[in-house]
This record gives C-alpha cells, structure tokens and sequence, in this order.
C-alpha cells in the first residue's frame, strides 16, 4: 500500500509550491507575450491553490524593489484593489470566490498593471561604518541651529527625543534640500542601526515619544524610524507649499504601508519603503513634472487583456482541490518562498517546463 505520508505536497495542477513561487516572480519581471499568459496561468493556480497571502507578498515586494519611483502610484492601487479582493473573500466561501468572476477579474487585473509599470533600479544603501558608532563621532556632524530646518524644529522635541536626533535629522533634512538621496539614505541607516545599538545595550531608545500607530505594541512606538516618517511628512508639507511635489495620496500610502506592513513581506523590501520615500523628497522636486505618472497608459488594452482572464482560472480549476489543502496553503506560506529549486529534475518540474513549451506552441 502506498505510503500518504511520503506523497509530496502539490499544488491543484501538481506543481510543487516553490516552482509556482519562483516561476511567478521570473514571469513578473519577464515583458515578454509568453511571459504574460506564464503569469496568469501561475497566479491563478498560485490563488486556487490555496496562496492567496503569498499573492499578497510577491506583488508587495515587487512593487517595492522593481516599480519603486518609478511609478509611486502602485503602491496606492495595490492597496485599494487588494482591499477589493479580500471583501470579495469576506463574502464568499474560497471555493466559490475562486469561481467567481469579479474575483477573477480583479485579480487578472492587478497582475497586467503591476507588470505593465515603469520599473526603477533598486538604489543601494550607503555603507555605514562600524566607527561611525563609536562616542565621539557624532560631534563632527553637529549643525548650527540657526540654520535647522522648521520641517526639523517641528519634528524633534527636547522632552522626548535624544539631541543624536536633532543632529541626524539636520543632516536628512540638508541632504534633501540638496537633492543629496545617497547622503540622505546613509543618516536614515545609521540612525536606523544607532536606535538597534543603544536598545541592544539598554541606552535606548533614541526617544520615549511614542510616535509609530496605536495598534502597534508601546515599545515598537518608540522606534526610530517613526521620528524619520514624521520629519518626512513636515518636510513633504514643506515642499507642497512651494508648489515642488504633488503626490499627497502617494506618499501617504507609503507612510502607510510603513505603519501596516503587509504580512510576510521581507525586513530588505520593508526598508525599501524609506528608501522610496526618502526618493520621493530628493528627486521629485526637480522633475519637470513633480508628480506621479499616470499608472494605466491604455484603459481599453488592459480591459480586453483581462476578458481574458477567467480562462485561465477555468483551466485550473479543472483540476480537482488538493486533498491536502491545509498542508499546501502553510506550504505556501512559510517555506515557498525560501525554498530553493532542487537541481535534480522531477516530476512536477518537468510539468513546468512541459507547460512553458506548450504554451510557447501555442502562441505561434
């Protein structure tokens, strides 16, 4: 009799988790035609599979370390139309979800708009120093006062906020002004890794003024990179009274995602978030258009390429719902994206490629 405990876990057209994970996140940075109909094939089988949260952080974490400046308006969609798509789920039973068409639809969209966007190299943190810890080398940094900022002198406050703050953010905020976005990244780090020090040590935190969201716990309220968020938006506002940046929604959703990061997302594409924002305030201000690029170039196109879609959920679903399904969706979650593609060749890798060759015949 054959062993059940022993039988892999695969996804409804026998895929294992991994491939469906990696596969989806190559075909998202792949513009080619055959690449398009990969992706949707995958997030339909990603999504009735049970992979719904693991949808959620590819897209996330793609729009974070791929789309970026390029286009900030992403970050505002994909919250309003995941939002859309767990209501859809909140009302329907998944079975019935994943066979709905609006369900479908929406999410067929969601893949052709975050593929179609303008992507944006990654800019790379600035090396901070070991020594740059060390007591004493803050002093060299220090700022006249006179010459503060306001966006800072509302920002930091003596009752609550360690004088290294008031010094950091004359430097954040003098690197913006200068349109200086590495100069700029490297306080946010070294401000970043100075808090991590000072707790680690029981010096810190770097201020008791509790500035994160209420929903968080108090002691994660007091971390630094809220004084960096809140001395960005007086900044913002700043910038916004000299007509420089219209982007209020955008960089809101931002500050947002900071404060509710979506589950699962990793601590390098969370950082992105700053790295983003900190873009926004360096860069933007010298486009000749200092706001952000319409995200859908063409309504028509993208609303005939996702009549499409329901075809490909249908040709999934064709396919009978894992008996082990509770196995598969915890797969997904906790180990699909870390682990790594085996080298020997099996049976659901095969499937893979063979689907990648059908699929090419197909399109010619």
């Amino acid at each position: 009799m054959e062993n059940i405990v022993d039988q892999p876990i695969l996804s409804r057209s026998g895929y294992k988790p991994n491939e469906v994970v990696n596969s989806l996140q190559k075909s998202l940075q792949d513009a080619s035609i055959h690449s398009t109909g990969k992706c949707l094939h995958l997030t339909a089988e990603l999504v009735c599979s049970g992979g719904i949260d693991m949808l959620y952080k590819i897209l996330w974490e793609y729009a974070l370390l791929h789309v970026g400046i390029g286009s900030p308006r992403v970050f505002l969609y994909l919250q309003q139309r995941i939002k859309d798509v767990e209501n859809i789920l909140k009302s329907l039973p998944d079975d019935l979800a994943y066979s709905n068409e609006t369900f479908q639809l929406r999410i067929g969209e969601i893949i052709l708009v975050i593929r179609s966007a303008p992507t944006h190299s990654i800019i790379p943190w600035p090396k901070v120093s070991t020594e740059t810890h060390d007591e004493g080398w803050l002093r060299g940094a220090n700022i006249d006062p006179l010459t503060e900022s306001a966006a800072l002198r509302r920002t930091w406050k003596p009752e609550g906020d360690f004088s290294i703050l008031r010094t950091a953010g004359a430097q954040i905020s003098k690197a913006i002004n200068d349109g200086s976005t590495e100069r700029a990244l490297f306080w946010v780090k070294w401000l970043l890794e100075e808090d991590v020090i000072l707790r680690k040590n029981n010096r810190g935190p770097l201020t008791t003024i509790e500035r994160g969201p209420q929903t968080a716990p108090s002691k994660q309220r007091t971390e630094v990179s809220y004084f960096i968020l809140h001395l960005y938006s007086e900044i913002y506002k700043e910038l916004v009274q000299k007509q420089l940046i219209r982007m209020n929604d955008e960089f809101r959703s931002l500050i947002d995602l900071w404060n509710n990061p979506p589950k699962g997302i990793s601590a390098t594409s969370k950082r992105q978030i700053l790295a983003i924002l900190t873009q926004i305030l360096t860069e933007v201000p010298r486009w000749k258009v200092p706001a952000a690029p319409g995200l859908i170039k063409d309504p028509i196109q993208l609303s005939n390429a996702v009549k499409q879609v329901p075809t490909f959920f249908k040709e999934v679903l064709s396919y009978q719902k894992p008996k082990d399904s509770h196995k598969l969706e915890k797969a997904f979650k906790h180990r699909a994206a870390s682990e790594k593609p085996t080298k020997k060749v099996t049976a659901a890798l095969t499937q893979m490629e063979a689907f990648d060759k059908a699929f090419e015949l197909y399109l010619k």
